[in-house]
């Protein structure tokens, strides 16, 4: 029996070699959800070249609380008007020091750039760096979602250990990844109850191995999370991973691989 599962690009309007390749491949039908980042200065105009795609993936928020230039004002939280890192967030999130008053007014900021520019409520909501699981974060990213009609998918990033030892792949990062998301996962949601695409992002993997990986798992509502990319002028992290990802999602070598294992693109509502 063919199963369904969802291959979400994420960093969409990080870049323009980004967003263009996550385009292309969304165009040909490897992909079938992208995750937009709404605060970057690229947005308005990237975005427009997601609008012919509305309606044939999903596409959702990238909710970006870390590294970036913020869209609202947020003296305490980026003084000197960029983002803390991930560890600076993690930290302060878990020692309550985080204005969550400001935290919100971003969060807000982000869904409503992301509605005016394409018409519609994202399909799905998640975070960059996963930054949508921390604490206080994640209550104030479910209630903005809530609110959105249709109500968005929200990713959890939590997974069984046995499907974590069985894939061998990033096992640090996915055991601090469930410790982290395991309150979010608890929380009221439309949401997943499978999620890989985790590894190192260093250059030198063999990328086509670890997906096959990636998708051998028992869940019902699995979403792959990938960030494919073009190595451009422009500098970006972990340009030859995404690279190395883009050429897989674009070679007769991932189709097959998807036909052998009786396996399926699919939107969320699918799952």
């Amino acid at each position: 029996m063919t199963r369904s599962f969802v291959l979400c690009a994420d960093d969409y309007a990080l870049s323009e070699g980004v967003s263009q390749t996550i385009v292309a491949l969304a165009s040909r039908g490897r992909l079938s959800a992208v995750s937009c980042m709404t605060c970057t200065p690229y947005w308005a105009q990237h975005a427009e070249w997601l609008k012919p795609l509305i309606g044939k993936v999903d596409i959702g928020l990238h909710v970006t609380l870390v590294d970036e230039v913020p869209l609202a004002a947020m003296p305490k939280t980026a003084p000197n008007g960029k983002l803390p890192s991930i560890s600076a967030l993690i930290l302060r999130s878990h020692l309550g020091l985080i204005d969550l008053t400001e935290i919100k007014a971003e969060v807000t900021a982000q869904f409503t750039a992301f509605e005016r520019v394409l018409g519609v409520a994202p399909s799905h909501v998640d975070g960059h760096l996963h930054a949508h699981i921390l604490p206080g974060i994640r209550d104030i990213v479910l209630q903005r979602a809530a609110a959105c009609n249709p109500r968005p998918w929200v990713r959890n990033v939590t997974e069984p250990w046995p499907s974590v030892r069985r894939r061998g792949i990033a096992i640090p990062k996915s055991i601090v990844l469930n410790v982290l998301g395991r309150a979010l996962a608890k929380m009221p949601a439309r949401t997943n109850d499978g999620f890989s695409g985790l590894y190192g992002l260093v250059g030198d993997e063999n990328y086509p191995a670890m997906f096959e990986k990636f998708v051998d798992s028992d869940a019902q509502r699995l979403v792959v999370m990938c960030h494919p990319g073009s190595i451009s002028p422009e500098s970006v992290a972990c340009a030859q991973s995404r690279a190395n990802e883009s050429a897989f999602f674009a070679s007769d070598n991932f189709t097959e691989m998807l036909a052998r294992k009786d396996l399926r693109l699919g939107r969320f509502d699918d799952l």
